[in-house]
């Protein structure tokens, strides 16, 4: 027998990526001892779970050649659905797309698939130490470092899908997977969206009973932005400290009636030994009302290797501790002083007044390295900005936007700004930037245009030049 005939063998009758050929195997149900190809050929020998559109099996490769850096490890995951229905389909090529999109350590490598044949399937990295879900029965109180090993690397791993503006929306136990030196990787990004979603783009709701947060469970799906995940970041933190599956707990959780503040009980109700840090940092992600979250996994995650590094912790920059403190009548006055019409309607819409800011003469807006994710619209007044101590530029330009790349970016500041004289802005959170330039593309607009003429005045592959010659902050 040929090489060609025994893969053919091997992939079925057609030899075509996706067929199957099994002893055990029944019709379109792969099972024990089923290989399957796609550019490699593997085999299955044991099923890992099953969810609602398919199963995750171990497999072997059997091309495995360690001469090759392109070919899988032996050992792998696969994921088959166990429909080819229009939703299956769907909930795989999104996984698969969003998982090819990001490439981090704290998420899974996708080594090889097909869509095609009788078998869709995705072959991934396997993690032999399983879910957290699997051993949160056996692992008692856990302590208090692995905790905050949890919250760091799913924050890491979400920071990273935000950027490329993707939502996970299924963060649970049973979907962070253990990588076997203390630390934890997120998978399953197969109900995966974009940070904006419209009401009917979703087919059905999305994530798990217990861990869904508020919007989520209400469909609520205009407000499905990155402080959705960041709650699932929270409630599996909580679950992992309390040691309680809240998918069999879902009593827990508190719904919205107007006097809960979060969606769980603290959790010194469960565990007094936790330090108030812990529980402070776990129940800033538990609000019922997203706007009291925080407002980007950066902001956590600084604060969470900050702890980490034994740094101290700045819990609020000037700007963001005095959103809202201004009355209606002194922003009222700031309105009557723009000139810009969209600005204007911008401005007077309901809800945004609490975003106005006033800072004084002298005042640092936001410090060179520091890491404030926040961005300023500016109103009226002028503000310097500088790095190491040297002015680079003023900015008194009404509707100018100050630190969108940093906010956006998840990057320390690289620039100082401080108010020369009196100066009016609207701060802005990562989650709120993002849905203020969706809301209002003609702003979105400007932002693209404004940093597209600060590119364009950096000279081309010299770096030295290029730290010199910005004359506009990117932070």
């Amino acid at each position: 027998m040929t090489d060609d005939t025994a893969t053919q063998v091997a992939a079925g009758r057609s030899g075509k990526p996706g067929s199957v050929e099994s002893a055990e195997a029944s019709g379109n149900q792969p099972g024990f001892g089923t290989e399957l190809r796609a550019r490699y050929r593997y085999r299955l020998y044991k099923k890992l779970g099953r969810g609602a559109f398919g199963s995750v099996f171990l497999a072997r490769c059997l091309d495995r050649d360690p001469r090759r850096d392109d070919c899988p490890p032996e050992s792998v995951a696969l994921k088959i659905l166990g429909s080819r229905r229009g939703r299956a389909t769907e909930l795989l090529k999104r996984e698969l797309s969003a998982m090819l999109a990001l490439e981090h350590d704290r998420i899974p490598r996708v080594f090889d698939w097909t869509l095609e044949g009788d078998t869709a399937f995705v072959v991934m990295e396997y993690f032999p130490s399983g879910s957290l879900r699997d051993v949160m029965p056996l692992q008692g109180a856990v302590e208090e470092e692995a905790i905050w090993r949890l919250l760091a690397d799913l924050l890491q791993a979400l920071d990273v899908a935000h950027r490329a503006s993707l939502l996970h929306l299924d963060i649970k136990p049973a979907n962070v997977l253990l990588d076997g030196n203390a630390g934890y990787v997120l998978t399953d990004f197969g109900v995966s969206q974009a940070s904006r979603i419209e009401r009917g783009l979703l087919p059905f709701s999305v994530g798990s009973r217990g861990y869904q947060a508020p919007e989520q469970k209400e469909e609520r799906f205009d407000q499905y932005d990155l402080r959705t995940d960041l709650w699932g970041v929270g409630a599996t933190a909580w679950a992992m400290a309390t040691g309680m599956n809240l998918a069999e707990r879902s009593d827990l959780v508190r719904e919205d009636d107007g006097n809960a503040i979060y969606g769980l009980p603290p959790l010194s109700e469960f565990r007094i030994n936790l330090s108030p840090e812990l529980e402070e940092v776990i129940m800033s992600l538990l609000h019922l009302d997203p706007g009291a979250r925080p407002g980007s996994v950066a902001e956590v995650l600084a604060r969470v290797q900050a702890k980490s590094s034994g740094a101290e912790w700045a819990a609020d920059t000037f700007a963001a501790a005095h959103r809202g403190s201004v009355s209606d009548a002194e922003i009222d006055e700031v309105i009557e002083t723009l000139v810009d019409p969209l600005l204007i309607s911008i401005c007077r819409r309901r809800g945004f007044r609490g975003y106005f800011v006033k800072f004084e003469d002298g005042e640092v807006m936001c410090a060179e390295g520091e890491k404030s994710y926040y961005a300023l619209l500016l109103l009226k007044g002028t503000v310097v900005v500088s790095r190491n101590e040297k002015e680079l530029t003023r900015i008194s330009r009404e509707g100018s936007f100050l630190g969108e790349v940093a906010t956006l970016a998840s990057m320390p500041r690289t620039a100082t700004m401080e108010a020369s004289g009196a100066v009016w802005a609207c701060v802005l959170n990562a989650a709120e930037l993002e849905r203020f330039l969706t809301c209002n593309p003609a702003m979105a607009l400007r932002v693209i245009r404004y940093m597209a003429h600060r590119l364009s005045k950096i000279p081309p592959l010299d770096e030295k030049r290029l730290d010199d010659s910005r004359s506009e902050p990117t932070s």
